[in-house]
């Protein structure tokens, strides 16, 4: 049986194109090229919606852009894998939200997590850390504030996932966002993403 790959994100997993502002192909969201990198042992579900938050639902999206949507897909399907890829929308300026505050939104989630499976194997669990926003473009004054907060919620999700006992990837670290928006990631982006879960999600089952 196939081992079976939730990637749990926003537009980032979602493969938002920050030069259209449309969708990236199939061939270029990370979740796939993903499925592509892993063969045919794994089958990756795709499952990132823009403006989804940690801490707030963000008005007029309703319950898709909030984490409780995450328990139809829990019941829906039998995980291996999840990955979390959240928190960049919640550095938006006008939720003024801490690192901390926005940690604890994290820590929420990974706790229903842990509630939803109580008493069964739970997934391997991998927490990535937003890319390094900035305030440039169309969004700059959507994301005012955000850099002064971008390392202190690495470190916010790194020190989670330690204590969780689930893996972490720091996307600061290897990945850049777009020059024209400060927020979204191109198709090396998507590319850099894809080879850094390979690589975990093969360490988690060599």
């Amino acid at each position: 049986m196939k081992k079976a790959i939730l990637c749990f994100g926003d537009s980032n997993t979602c493969g938002l194109n920050p030069v259209t502002g449309k969708r990236f192909e199939g061939k270029v969201r990370w979740p796939l090229v993903l499925a592509e990198m892993l063969g045919d042992q794994f089958t990756v579900i795709e499952a990132g919606q823009p403006n989804r938050t940690l801490v707030n639902n963000p008005p007029f999206i309703g319950e898709l852009s909030g984490v409780s949507y995450l328990k139809p897909l829990l019941e829906a399907h039998s995980l291996a894998v999840i990955i979390i890829a959240l928190g960049t929308n919640d550095l938006k300026q006008r939720f003024k939200l801490t690192p901390e505050q926005i940690g604890q939104g994290l820590t929420n989630l990974l706790d229903s997590i842990e509630e939803f499976y109580e008493g069964n194997k739970q997934p391997k669990l991998i927490i990535l850390s937003p890319a390094y926003v900035k305030c440039v473009g169309q969004y700059k004054h959507v994301y005012e504030g955000a850099p002064s907060k971008n390392v202190a919620l690495k470190k916010e999700f790194e020190n989670i996932a330690r204590a969780k006992k689930n893996y972490f990837c720091d996307l600061q670290q290897s990945i850049t966002v777009s020059a024209i928006d400060g927020v979204h990631i191109d198709a090396d982006g998507h590319a850099k993403v894809a080879a850094l879960m390979c690589n975990l999600i093969n360490e988690a089952y060599a």
